[in-house]
């Protein structure tokens, strides 16, 4: 029945720990599932920043050419020759590059000279226009009259992301008016690029809140693991240990005696045993309280648990004011010795007893009892003849010892 109950309370302790780990599993899982888009979205955007302020960078280079070229006395349009010069000198990459575009909306210089003339339709938006970003996208045509100002040469630097009309194609543009030349400058980025980028960054992420997840659960299950450990180091301490003395109690000295008694039995030894029974303590108890009772049986156990030193002995209450001794590999003349000692040295503890026929003080009636441990006897004949003898010295007259 104890094992069942203490079983029971382990298996709770461990049922609330799994509990805790798994909700806290689930909340960390929760708020992973929930943050996810919005990390990827300032992610995202972040990235757009950053490309943006380097293509602003790039710009001003431009502009100061540009302006540079205007007070050499170059023709702005053939400022704008120069440009088609240099972006064809560079190497176009679809997903990032640079092009001219007039108030029209018509490509004037590019790195791929098949695209000028080419008039821009795009579905667009500014960056700080979107309610969503990249789910939704307003459908304007560049060369509408009444949008023109969007892209006329007086307008502010502005970022954006737009969709080509023809083939939704998507891309993130700086773009820088050059008055000078009376066109604004475009410099593309692909949106594919930010979402690889902003993609790797979230497995970057990925990459540490999975392991951290693994580890919490890692570490929820040691928890478990301590907690189980400690529960049931700590619910068998108590099954074992008597509350009032913390001796061991009467289920543990059952267990004890059988095992000390097989092992004898496999060694050839002997075992000794010894019960005391504290003289008249009901008249202590009903003269001087039940709490004054306790503290003597205290004082009594803590003594025994001074004396009995050796690890393989075993000392434990064994009901009420009775203790129990059992000593391993013990002869009888030496268990007789040392329990003669113990009867002289409870009285020697002077703890005042008005009302016992024996003795001033609180003293102990002690039998002892050995034997050889044998296949044909059972460890209960060890039990009586210990009991026996703890009869007979109470039939002497009390604090005395007999074998």
């Amino acid at each position: 029945m104890w094992n069942k109950q203490f079983r029971c309370s382990i298996n709770n302790a461990k049922q609330a720990i799994v509990a805790t780990f798994v909700a806290l599993t689930l909340v960390i899982s929760g708020v992973v599932a929930i943050a996810t888009p919005v990390t990827y979205d300032l992610v995202w955007n972040a990235l757009f920043d950053v490309a943006m302020e380097q293509n602003e960078q790039q710009a001003l280079k431009f502009e100061a050419f540009a302006e540079s070229s205007i007070r050499q006395g170059i023709a702005p349009k053939d400022v704008v020759k120069q440009f088609q010069t240099i972006f064809q000198g560079s190497s176009y990459d679809p997903s990032n590059y640079v092009c001219l575009v007039d108030e029209n909306g018509e490509v004037i210089a590019h790195p791929e000279v098949t695209y000028v003339g080419n008039e821009i339709d795009i579905s667009y938006e500014r960056k700080e226009e979107l309610a969503a970003r990249l789910n939704s996208y307003v459908s304007i045509s560049l060369s509408m009259p009444e949008l023109n100002s969007y892209f006329s040469a007086d307008n502010l630097p502005s970022r954006s992301v737009v969709k080509y009309a023809g083939d939704g194609y998507m891309e993130a543009i700086y773009q820088y008016p050059l008055p000078d030349i009376g066109a604004t400058l475009w410099l593309h980025i692909d949106v594919r690029v930010l979402d690889q980028k902003t993609e790797k960054v979230m497995m970057a992420i990925g990459a540490v809140i999975i392991p951290a997840l693994l580890i919490i659960i890692a570490i929820g299950t040691f928890a478990v693991r301590i907690v189980e450990r400690s529960f049931e180091s700590k619910l068998e301490y108590q099954a074992r240990t008597d509350g009032l003395t913390t001796l061991a109690n009467r289920r543990y000295f059952d267990e004890q005696l059988e095992k000390e008694w097989k092992r004898a039995l496999r060694n050839g030894g002997t075992l000794s045993l010894a019960m005391l029974d504290i003289d008249f303590f009901k008249l202590y108890n009903d003269n001087y309280g039940h709490q004054a009772g306790d503290e003597v049986i205290k004082k009594v156990a803590d003594y025994l648990k001074m004396k009995v030193k050796r690890a393989s002995d075993t000392v434990a209450r064994y009901g009420g004011e009775e203790f129990v001794i059992i000593m391993v590999d013990c002869e009888e003349q030496d268990a007789a010795r040392f329990m003669t000692t113990l009867v002289k040295e409870i009285e020697e503890l002077a703890i005042l007893h008005a009302y016992s026929s024996c003795s001033s003080y609180v003293t102990c009636s002690m039998g002892v009892a050995t034997l050889q441990a044998l296949h044909d006897v059972d460890y209960s004949q060890l039990l009586r003849l210990a009991d026996n003898a703890l009869y007979r010295s109470k039939a002497k007259g009390r604090n005395n010892l007999c074998s």
